[in-house]
């Protein structure tokens, strides 16, 4: 491909995605259109969970995950099984849902042939949003008074930009060529993209924070808002987002993380990891993906 014809894409899309952004209009890909309409649901004060059920049951994938996840070993250490999504509902809760629902999207993505060049990414990019759920949702458990759905929801989407943005550049091919600027841009837009997509999702200011200054640190230990706890749990998950700069070493992020979380003894982190590492095992085993 000529370097003119990967200009004149990467201009159409910039283009595309700005004019979006400017106008408050964001159009959302097939793949999250269920996701829209789960965490709509999800708004309605007093909403039934027969009525959410028969929602969720209508797509099949959704419904076959959260089955899943209610089987899973996490929410089922007894070995009673449910076969249902009314009872799998009961069993992980709405809160579990609306994170369930963000990852029926992502697992989407992984599976277009289109993207071909850049499925390891998107694979790498999964991983890390789960870890960096998990991780969140056993610190606030564990040690925090902030509510652990919430952290693990905030987790699953502080990417939410770069997710929305691998599932649009589809649309200009010339962009998925493996000399594209593709991994620049989703780097460099992700953080606008995914404030916009959040206010289009109606999320509360608190949780589109966490996306728009993923790498400032507001606070000490134990963190008191989901931002300070996904800055912290970046930094201690396992699995590293793949857009992440190569300038950022590893020893800087042990080293931040190690500052983050001082007043937290060593063994607990061990413990909470351990724990988080459990829950993540159990979700990428759901969604087969490895």
């Amino acid at each position: 491909m000529s370097d003119k014809a990967l200009n004149l894409a990467e201009q159409a899309f910039l283009h595309t995605v700005t004019k979006e952004l400017e106008e408050g209009e964001l159009r959302f890909p097939t793949s999250m259109e269920v996701t829209m309409r789960v965490l709509e649901a999800l708004d309605v004060p007093d909403m039934e969970v027969a009525k959410l059920s028969a929602m969720v049951s209508a797509e099949p994938l959704l419904a076959a995950r959260t089955v899943a996840l209610a089987n899973s070993v996490w929410y089922n250490p007894g070995g009673r099984l449910v076969t249902d999504v009314p009872k799998a509902l009961v069993r992980i809760g709405f809160g579990k849902l609306r994170a369930l629902a963000m990852a029926v999207a992502a697992e989407q993505l992984l599976h277009r042939d289109v993207l071909g060049p850049y499925q390891p990414l998107i694979r790498n990019l999964w991983a890390h949003s789960v870890d960096v759920a998990a991780t969140a949702c056993v610190l606030a458990r564990r040690c925090t008074r902030l509510d652990p759905d919430a952290a693990f929801f905030a987790g699953m989407v502080h990417d939410i930009g770069q997710f929305f943005l691998l599932a649009r550049v589809w649309e200009y091919p010339e962009m998925l060529s493996q000399d594209s600027p593709l991994s620049d841009l989703v780097r460099i837009w992700h953080a606008p993209v995914g404030r916009a997509v959040l206010a289009a999702m109606n999320m509360p200011r608190e949780l589109v924070d966490a996306v728009d200054n993923p790498e400032l640190y507001g606070g000490s230990w134990p963190p008191t808002t989901i931002p300070d706890l996904i800055f912290i749990a970046n930094l201690v998950a396992e699995t590293r987002n793949p857009f992440t700069p190569e300038t950022e070493t590893e020893n800087l992020r042990h080293g931040l993380a190690k500052a983050a979380t001082l007043g937290l003894d060593e063994v607990k982190l061990a413990e909470v990891l351990e724990e988080s590492s459990e829950e993540r095992k159990a979700l990428i085993d759901i969604f087969h993906v490895g």
